[in-house]
């Protein structure tokens, strides 16, 4: 009988699963919409984790047991556990259930290891550092009182950007192309209703122009480019805090270079932005190491199985590799 384990991660866009053996190798996957109860009903909730959970077991083959569930949802870790296990019946009846926080799920799939900080830049934002067991973790109110820097930001600053070019008093812009391309909305009277109706999702609305204004700001866009690097620099002062932070906690030294990984789909669309981030870090701690993340955080679970079963809290080069091969679509590629 093989042993199967399923990760989860699981936020305000979507829930992602993956399944693994224990040569860590990807035995199934699977996904829905999403699972933050601070911005879906409850029973859309619960619906999404039914549907992801019945996917991710149709996809498993074989005589098999899950032994272990890994799981990164915001609020709802014994929900998804209960909605699992229900659908699994006896298969997941031993199954531990390891609840990963949300700052150590990026930082372990960004980093592969467990010490370091996460500027996360997802479709909300935050800032974090982890260390000895203690963490930081800044930001994550929401759109439109804060998340500066994230995805749903970059795309509410472009929308901005192209309503105020065709209202005749923004800068010339190509987002106002794509904004009424992106909305479905001609002539400008239509704007109004695609950005408001009532069963619209605006933070999930602004994130999705994000990509839109990366690309544009890809093609030399003026107006997107200074979205970007605002993004990228709201980024830096945000980990700069959570540093400071870390440094009162006594979890970082003052005179240590820290180490920083991006995470999250924000920072796919342009490599802008983690250079402006990486350029306002450096302004306060010059010694700082940036690094763009390794994989996406539904990787953590695995990465976490693997410090568990080793008993160190790193991935060797070769492991790292055999990753890389095993799990190649959740490897972070920059556009």
């Amino acid at each position: 009988m093989q042993n199967i384990h399923v990760a989860a991660d699981g936020g305000g866009t979507n829930l992602r699963l993956i399944a693994f053996c224990d040569e860590l190798r990807l035995a199934a996957r699977s996904g829905s919409g999403p699972v933050n109860p601070n911005f879906e009903d409850i029973e859309k909730i619960k619906n999404n984790m039914a549907e992801a959970s019945r996917l991710l077991l149709a996809g498993l083959d074989g005589d098999y047991i899950i032994t272990n569930i890994y799981a990164t949802i915001v609020g709802s870790v014994e929900l998804f556990n209960r909605i699992f296990g229900r659908e699994a019946k006896a298969r997941a009846n031993g199954a531990a259930l390891h609840h990963i926080s949300e700052a150590h799920s990026h930082l372990y799939a960004a980093s592969l290891q467990s010490r370091g900080g996460v500027a996360l830049a997802g479709t909300g934002s935050g800032a974090m550092y982890c260390a000895g067991g203690e963490t930081v973790h800044l930001g994550g109110y929401g759109i439109p009182v804060g998340d500066e820097g994230s995805g749903a930001w970059i795309g509410l600053q472009g929308m901005s950007a192209a309503i105020r070019y065709i209202s005749g008093w923004g800068e010339k812009t190509a987002l106002a192309d794509r904004l009424y391309e992106y909305l479905n909305a001609d002539p400008p009277g239509r704007l109004t209703g695609a950005l408001y109706g009532k069963d619209i999702n605006q933070r999930n609305l602004f994130a999705g122009f994000c990509r839109h204004v990366a690309e544009c700001e890809r093609a030399g866009d003026n107006a997107a480019r200074s979205i970007i690097y605002s993004a990228g620099k709201n980024m830096g002062l945000q980990m700069i805090a959570a540093l400071k932070c870390a440094e009162r906690k006594s979890i970082l030294d003052p005179g240590e270079a820290p180490i920083v990984y991006a995470s999250g789909g924000a920072w796919k669309g342009t490599p802008y932005m983690f250079e402006a981030m990486e350029t306002t870090i450096r302004g306060v701690y010059p010694g700082a190491v940036c690094r763009r993340g390794m994989f996406d955080p539904v990787m953590s679970g695995v990465i976490k199985y693997i410090f568990d079963k080793t008993g160190k809290n790193t991935v060797s080069n070769e492991c790292m590799e055999h990753l890389k091969k095993e799990f190649k679509e959740y490897e972070v590629k920059i556009t």
